[in-house]
């Protein structure tokens, strides 16, 4: 549920990789409680249009089958590796050390939030996106401090998923992956075109770095562990106060990302 949980922490799982098992930023989650545990038709016309409410329902889950056994699947490594590794993270390092890891991997998206940024014709955003790196990465001793936040230059995210959305791409079918949890069609094949455009991929090649695929899996898996340990309660009091766990993951990841593409405005 990592790809929720970031985009409620104000993060992208967005750029993923294996260890990102539930919907994936960094901070403490508050999620609506009062959400139903099936999404509210009503809510989701205009990522159909044309279609009436019984033509959603239809079309919003048509793999349900395959997808509530993904779940379980995820979510049975999730209890056994992804849990248990985040509460030993937590206990081993103290909250300063946990924010810098955060600030790191954070940093290392910008490239990625700020070529969508550009994409979605949001100029203001992208210049703070880069001053930001530029910031962090010589100030901040390599992203360790975010020393441009107390500059005034918050942190934002953006992905390739939601510029398909800006521009009218339909999410489609409603998909669980396999190790990364939640998606659509739309946002599968924007994680995909994030990894493509990551430069750090093709930096550590061009220095001849011979363990470059150990180092991208250990970033990745680092970020999934440090955000469940943000919000280990957050996702067992989902659970707890769930009826059907799998509907309302469902229901947040869709709600949410409508809103990351509306920019969170209501129409």
């Amino acid at each position: 549920m990592l790809a929720l949980l970031a985009g409620c922490a104000g993060e992208a799982v967005r750029p993923a990789g294996p260890t990102v098992l539930y919907p994936a930023p960094s901070d403490s989650v508050q999620l609506a409680q009062s959400q139903d545990e099936t999404v509210d038709d009503s809510g989701f016309e205009d990522l159909f249009p044309g279609e009436d409410d019984g033509d959603l329902e239809e079309d919003f889950d048509p793999f349900e089958t395959v997808n509530r056994f993904i779940f379980a699947f995820n979510e049975a490594l999730d209890v056994l590796i992804l849990q248990p590794a985040a509460a030993t993270y937590r206990f081993l390092l103290p909250e300063i050390a946990r924010d810098s890891v955060r600030n790191v991997i954070r940093n290392l998206k910008a490239p990625v939030i700020f070529a969508n940024e550009l994409w979605q014709g949001k100029d203001d955003e992208a210049s703070e996106t880069l001053v930001r790196f530029g910031i962090n990465s010589t100030l901040g001793l390599a992203g360790l401090i975010d020393v441009a936040d107390s500059f005034g230059y918050e942190y934002h995210s953006e992905d390739f998923g939601q510029t398909l959305g800006v521009y009218g791409a339909q999410p489609g079918p409603y998909l669980v992956l396999p190790l990364f949890g939640p998606s659509s069609v739309r946002d599968a094949i924007g994680r995909g075109v994030d990894s493509l455009i990551d430069p750090w991929s093709y930096v550590l090649n061009a220095a001849d770095v011979e363990e470059d695929t150990e180092i991208l899996r250990a970033r990745m898996a680092l970020g999934g562990i440090d955000l469940r340990a943000r919000n280990i309660e957050t996702v067992e009091e989902l659970k707890r106060d769930s009826v059907d766990f799998y509907a309302r993951v469902r229901s947040l990841y869709l709600q949410l990302r409508r809103s990351e593409i509306k920019d969170g405005e209501d129409e």
